[in-house]
């Protein structure tokens, strides 16, 4: 008998299926190198916080992180999670139970039983149902790690959107206040025969597009508000309106291991532990089809009899148990778990190559909105150079007011589509952050804030 559970065994094990590593992983699809280059490397991924020196975004993320009505969800989810992988666990266990019996008659007596069962667990079935459910404590992990680094980059680019819409707003009221002063000078001269009725039109018309842009641009700032507001859970925040000064980030990130960079993203590890568990479930289905063996015992005592205390009674059974005319529903939940595994291993597949896409999108984004930017940049600064020597001549009187305040609106619109390339930039800038799977001492960062922030108003109120 000794000979066949060793047989027995040696065939499950060699049966079973086994986790996959990160190696198997990079062999199995293979990873390459990005095909992008990207100017700014380092040895460590900058925080987005020195990426963007700006203490309103950094209040914000920490706000998110702290307020969010989806960290408290994924927080649940890891709860739910850690309880599930306990009460595997628990099955791995003996079960014991005690009970008291009192029967209350002309002759009382009082039973006292205590029982234990134990399933050895000899092919792993109730192992390989807890590692499984181990892989789905690390997945709910995960998941919120990656919530979190996608939550930073919302509220980001949420940010930078509204700080791009507030000076283009700005910018956008004065070109208007300008047409106005405009038009109402070439009214005069219009009245008095110097200038074209078709001229005095055509600026008119400009007019009512910038007018129809600012109202545009209005309702999109209230939009991107509210917004942010429900990334921060909080419908009260109150933004500060002033005109904002962009700056050109310079993201520094280490992309030389693209297999390190793609296998250390929050939502692929997530995804490989899915497949692991997976795994897991299908050696636990095939354990099924085995032997189990269950040891039994129990004792008994009688505290109260007419006849006195009772003797100790126990009682030890063992039993074994093969499953024979089920076994279909066994071979059946065996092939169900084998294609879950499958499906498993082509999610991570595609989860992988849509990873390495977006990064290579993301550096070839980068690259090409710095160039873009670059060049507004130098443009703007040539044109504010003009700029200034038509004053000086508008001022001197060798040209006219129209013509000032024409080059003066052109110069607004190119400071407004410099500020649209500096969007872009900050934008590729966080797409690229978010596409690594961020920085993972940004939630650190924000996770020290948020602690002493409490600790200050715990203070406060002690006092």
């Amino acid at each position: 008998m000794r000979y066949i559970y060793l047989v027995l065994i040696a065939f499950f094990i060699n049966s079973c299926a086994a986790p996959y590593t990160s190696e198997e992983i990079a062999q199995d699809f293979q990873i390459n190198d990005f095909r992008n280059t990207y100017d700014l490397t380092n040895a460590q991924t900058d925080s987005i916080f020195d990426v963007f020196n700006d203490e309103e975004l950094k209040n914000l993320i920490t706000i998110a992180l702290k307020q969010n009505s989806d960290i408290f969800i994924y927080d649940s989810r890891i709860k739910t999670a850690a309880s599930q992988v306990k009460i595997a666990t628990s099955k791995l266990m003996p079960n014991i139970d005690g009970s008291v019996s009192y029967q209350f008659n002309k002759d009382s007596t009082i039973d006292t039983n205590l029982m234990a069962s134990w399933e050895l667990d000899i092919f792993g079935k109730y192992a390989s149902s807890k590692n499984a459910y181990e892989e789905m404590f690390e997945i709910a992990k995960q998941n919120l790690d990656f919530f979190k680094i996608s939550l930073i980059s919302d509220v980001s680019l949420a940010y930078f959107n509204i700080k791009y819409l507030q000076s283009n707003i700005i910018l956008t009221k004065e070109r208007i206040k300008n047409y106005y002063d405009l038009l109402e000078v070439m009214n005069i001269m219009y009245e008095n025969g110097f200038v074209d009725f078709s001229e005095f039109l055509e600026n008119k018309a400009l007019l009512q597009n910038e007018e129809q842009t600012l109202n545009n641009l209005l309702n999109e700032y209230e939009v991107q508000k509210n917004e942010l507001r429900v990334l921060i859970n909080d419908k009260d925040y109150r933004f500060d309106d002033s005109i904002y000064h962009f700056t050109i980030p310079r993201f520094r990130v280490n992309l030389s291991n693209s297999v390190e960079i793609i296998l250390n993203r929050p939502d692929i590890k997530a995804q490989i532990s899915n497949l692991n568990a997976a795994v897991y479930n299908l050696n636990s289905a095939k354990a099924s089809l085995y032997p189990t063996i269950s040891l039994s015992g129990s004792l008994g005592k009688t505290l109260l009899s007419p006849n006195g205390v009772g003797d100790l009674a126990y009682q030890i059974l063992t039993s074994l148990t093969l499953p024979i005319f089920s076994r279909m529903e066994i071979y059946e939940n065996i092939k169900i778990s084998d294609y879950t595994r499958i499906e498993s291993y082509y999610t991570l597949q595609k989860a992988i190559y849509t990873a390495l896409s977006e990064i290579e999108n993301a550096i070839y984004a980068m690259q090409t909105n710095q160039k873009t930017l670059s060049t507004s940049i130098e443009m703007l600064e040539e044109n504010e150079e003009i700029l200034d020597m038509l004053k000086e001549s508008n001022e001197l009187g060798l040209i006219d007011f129209i013509e000032y305040i024409t080059a003066l609106n052109s110069n607004l619109l190119m400071m407004q589509n410099n500020n649209i390339s500096y969007f872009n930039t900050i934008s590729a800038t966080i797409y690229l952050y978010r596409s690594i799977g961020g920085n993972r001492n940004d939630i650190a960062i924000a996770q020290n804030a948020i602690n002493t922030e409490d600790s200050i108003k715990q203070d406060s109120t002690e006092k």
